[in-house]
């Protein structure tokens, strides 16, 4: 008997029901080509406003979590978790880093229906919670950040008898210099648990000693990994070392006039490649400031 006339005979079963899934479509993509160009740019010295990390830090928190399910469970099937941070503060002119998050969880199991003498039935479950966190930890900065600076100044003027202060007349200064934000990335995450089963009942009809549960505590040693950053100007300095040129202008690039009365330059921009070292190659550049 062929497989078609197989899958024909159990569709006619009316104790079979049918399945209304199937492939729609499937199709076999080729693989299309690339040209991967290395990232370069000015060499410098130049100015450059850029993140600055002002510290990496590893904090641990210590966290218990009792947990409710939505069911009574027979047993966990598997737990999926990942840690979201809500808040990662460093207070002006200290080192205290405030931290604060949750960890979600999410967990499948399977519930019980009915049992016998030999087997349990039951529908997989899940239930998902948040699990919050929150901590302070004094950290240490390898880079200062820069803070602004805001202040409000009274100037007097003398009387007409230049002896005195003059009450009829005041002048002020006011100066307000807000600073870029220092801000966390969470560079990664490490969770170590354990799980106790809480309040189990026995199963009745069954001869084994299986039990249920709808409660369980959770004990997490948690490693954050973060980076704490602020956008800085950093001066860039010219590059040290030979440079090789792969790409050459055209005659035609020096040609060009559609830049009007500018005049044209040539400039060099650098990268890094793993098996040339340091590299560059040739860019048209205008000056407009002179003709």
């Amino acid at each position: 008997m062929s497989q078609e006339n197989t899958i024909n005979d159990w569709e006619k079963n009316p104790h079979n029901p049918k399945c209304d899934s199937q492939v729609i479509e499937s199709t076999t993509l080729k693989e299309c080509n690339n040209k991967c160009n290395l990232p370069m740019g000015r060499p410098g010295p130049l100015i450059g406003k850029i993140p600055v990390v002002l510290a990496d830090v590893e904090v641990q928190i210590d966290l218990e979590a009792e947990i409710r399910l939505e069911e009574t469970a027979f047993d966990i099937k598997t737990i999926d978790k990942h840690v979201c941070l809500t808040q990662c503060k460093l207070i002006p002119q200290t080192n205290k880093l405030f931290i604060g998050g949750y960890v979600q969880k999410n967990i499948q199991f399977s519930s019980v229906n009915c049992t016998n003498k030999t087997s349990i039935s039951g529908e997989m479950k899940h239930t998902t919670v948040n699990i919050p966190f929150k901590c302070v930890t004094k950290i240490q900065l390898s880079h200062n950040p820069v803070y602004g600076k805001d202040y409000k100044t009274k100037l007097n003027v003398l009387d007409k008898n230049m002896q005195c202060k003059d009450t009829r007349e005041d002048s002020w200064i006011y100066y307000n210099k807000p600073y870029e934000p220092v801000y966390c990335e969470l560079e990664d995450a490490n969770i170590l648990e354990t799980d106790i089963l809480n309040k189990q009942n026995s199963l009745s009809n069954i001869t084994s000693e299986e039990r249920t549960f709808r409660e369980l505590v959770e004990k997490m040693v948690i490693f954050l990994r973060i980076k704490v950053l602020q956008n800085q100007q950093i001066f860039i300095p010219e590059p040290m070392g030979n440079v090789e040129i792969v790409e050459c202008l055209s005659e035609d690039s020096y040609m060009d006039s559609s830049y009007g009365k500018g005049r044209k330059c040539i400039d060099i921009e650098v990268g890094f490649d793993p098996k040339q070292g340091m590299i560059g190659r040739e860019v048209t550049t205008y000056d407009f400031n002179k003709e």
